[in-house]
């Protein structure tokens, strides 16, 4: 089946909107990878984080959003680096 839509609303694609002139992740993957960082077993949120900020970083409007993450992560124990590129365990920074 083929479906024809503007440009303008983008691809779906992966929890990404992708559209030519920018990236964005949709807002309900961002709330769900919130909700499950406040959630995890303390012992999975150091690797869970950086998957996060990973997936974060792939678009193009994303700091307020790795923002989040990393105020969750701090919150819970570890350190974050100043540009918002990973986290690491307390006292290995």
């Amino acid at each position: 089946m083929t479906v024809l839509q503007p440009i303008e609303r983008g691809i779906d694609f992966v929890g990404h909107v992708i559209k030519p002139w920018r990236r964005t992740i949709r807002r309900k993957t961002v709330n769900l990878a919130l909700h499950r960082m406040a959630h995890i077993h303390a012992d999975r949120l150091f690797e869970t984080s950086n998957s996060y900020l990973g997936l974060l970083r792939q678009a193009t409007h994303s700091h307020g959003d790795r923002a989040r993450v990393g105020r969750i992560a701090l919150q819970r124990g570890h350190c974050v680096e100043h540009a918002l590129t990973k986290i690491h365990r307390r006292g290995s920074a």
